[in-house]
Formats: C-alpha cells, sequence, structure tokens
C-alpha cells in the first residue's frame, strides 16, 4: 500500500512540474524544495525505467513515454479527487434532520412506507413527519420538504419537484356487486348507492372528458379512511385515488370498475426551500423518493 501511496504522490509532483514547465515553480507550488521535487522525478523515471523530462538549461519537456505518463497520471489523480469528494458526501447524506409534512391521506397510505424505507437505509439521518391537513408555511414552520397534491400548482418562490399524478377509480366489493350487478357504463352508476368523499366540496360527481355523471348515495365523509371502510364492508360503490386502494384491488378485495374510462387526476410535487444540490440529505431524500414513486405505475394512466 505504501509503494501505490508513494507513485500517486511522485505522478502528482510530475504533473505539477509539467504544468509549471520548472523544478522551481512546480516546488513552491507543492510547498517543498526544488531538491526533493527533482528527487521525486528521478524516482519515477527509475520506477518506469523510462526518462520522463527531458532537461535542458533553458527548458524542460516531457518525452514520449512522460507525456503517456503525464496525460494517465492526471486521469489517475482526477478520479481519486472525485472518490475522495464522493466519499466525504456520503458522509454528509448519512446524518441530519429533515422536517416533512404531507397531506394526511396520501402521506399515511404512500408516503409513509416509503419513509421507513428510506429510514431502514440511512438510519442516522432523522426524519420529523408531519400529517396534516393543512397547508404548513415552510418558512415559519421550518419545514423542509412539502408534499402537495393539486390539479395545477400555483406559481412558488420555492423550488417544486412533479412525482406522479395521481388517477382516481371507482371501486366495490364483489360482494356488493354480486347483490346489485356490475355497472359496465357510467350512467348505470345512478342506480348504485354512492359513498361520496368530501373534502374542499362534495366529490358527488365524474367527468368523462365530454359529459359529466351526477353520483348520489347515502354517505358523505370528510374522511377517506372512513369511505375505504364503508365500501369495504359492501356499503356501496365509492371513488377513491388509486394510491388509496391498489393494494386492495391486487387482493381481491375490491374491484376497480370502468378501468379503460378517462380518469381525473391530481399530481404530487415536493416542494423545498433550498437547491438540492445545496443540501445533501434532502437530494438523497427527494432522489430516493422518486425512485420508489417511479414503480408505482399502477397509480398513474
Amino acid at each position: 500500500m505504501r509503494k501505490e501511496y508513494d507513485k500517486l504522490h511522485l505522478l502528482k509532483i510530475l504533473c505539477c512540474v509539467a504544468e509549471q514547465h520548472s523544478f522551481s515553480r512546480a516546488a513552491e507550488q507543492l510547498g517543498t524544495t526544488t531538491s526533493a521535487v527533482s528527487k521525486s522525478i528521478a524516482q519515477l523515471e527509475s520506477s518506469y525505467g523510462q526518462v520522463l523530462l527531458n532537461r535542458t538549461t533553458r527548458k524542460l519537456a516531457l518525452s514520449d513515454a512522460g507525456k503517456l505518463v503525464y496525460e494517465k497520471g492526471k486521469k489517475i489523480l482526477r478520479a481519486l479527487r472525485d472518490l475522495e469528494e464522493e466519499v466525504e458526501q456520503v458522509g454528509v447524506h448519512q446524518s441530519g434532520h429533515l422536517k416533512i409534512t404531507f397531506p394526511n391521506t396520501i402521506g399515511r397510505m404512500l408516503l409513509s412506507q416509503i419513509c421507513i424505507d428510506f429510514q431502514k437505509r440511512y438510519p442516522q439521518i432523522k426524519l420529523e413527519l408531519m400529517f396534516t391537513a393543512a397547508n404548513q408555511d415552510l418558512i415559519e414552520d421550518e419545514i423542509d420538504v412539502a408534499f402537495r397534491l393539486s390539479a395545477a400548482l400555483k406559481d412558488s418562490q420555492f423550488y417544486v419537484l412533479k412525482l406522479i399524478n395521481i388517477n382516481s377509480t371507482f371501486v366495490a366489493t364483489p360482494s356488493y356487486l354480486a347483490a346489485h350487478g356490475k355497472p359496465e357504463q357510467l350512467d348505470e352508476l345512478s342506480r348504485h348507492n354512492m359513498l361520496l368523499s368530501k373534502l374542499n366540496h362534495v366529490e358527488d360527481s365524474w367527468h368523462d372528458g365530454t359529459r359529466s355523471y351526477a353520483l348520489q348515495g347515502n354517505l358523505i365523509a370528510n374522511s377517506r379512511f372512513h369511505i375505504r371502510e364503508a365500501v369495504l364492508a359492501g356499503l356501496g360503490v365509492a371513488m377513491l385515488p388509486s394510491y388509496f386502494c391498489q393494494r386492495d384491488i391486487d387482493s381481491g378485495a375490491l374491484v376497480e370498475l370502468f378501468p379503460e374510462q378517462n380518469r381525473p387526476q391530481v399530481t404530487l410535487h415536493a416542494i423545498y426551500k433550498v437547491k438540492r444540490e445545496h443540501s445533501a440529505k434532502l437530494d438523497l431524500f427527494l432522489g430516493f423518493v422518486q425512485s420508489q414513486l417511479s414503480c408505482k405505475s399502477e397509480l398513474v394512466s
């Protein structure tokens, strides 16, 4: 190992001499003596068995072998510097604190597991997670990342990362459909009990791009968790975001209706205050979220 280290040190000296065209200027830049630089070049030439620098009283010039060693040596030294920087960044990546806020539903049903997987991989990073229906103020509440759902996000003073589009879909249990029939057309929903969400407004209509279909039923709730439980209990048909019911569809507990229909979308964004390249822990977290969500193709059309 010592010999390899010595060779790297000698390569660094050769490169400096070649670029400065002078032993004395190279010595000044390296913080050593001219005699030490000369000795180092002689050692490198001895190790290769080749003259690397042609010396005259007036100038220095690289020999053909010297040109080869110089060019390859520069690449080796550059690669070593890159490696050192990456290793330093790993240490930064794996520590620190991030304060993150999510909308309640998508936070609990989708992003919560991604955060758990992130901390399994990077246990030294402390996450402070807040699940809330309110839009937290990134400055006042000292938020590092805010996840927001919106059909069209307004202009922001912060940095915005578009993550994925979220579909909505109609679902019901196999037992409900066996008892009441499976609707094959959207206008047949008028004959079914619709379980409606009320968030900013009652989601009591469906637009397929050409016309609107009114939805009516005996339940309106401002919690999609309750709507999901009600539809799983066989009370009717519900319109839910795909991230909220995809596991139930995959398991067979719910049946997706009209999968071929155009489905309204909202987009999940991450909003943050500083450039990713200025915060290693932020860049690591956002990159991890992006990679995990890229596997969720069932959520988008």
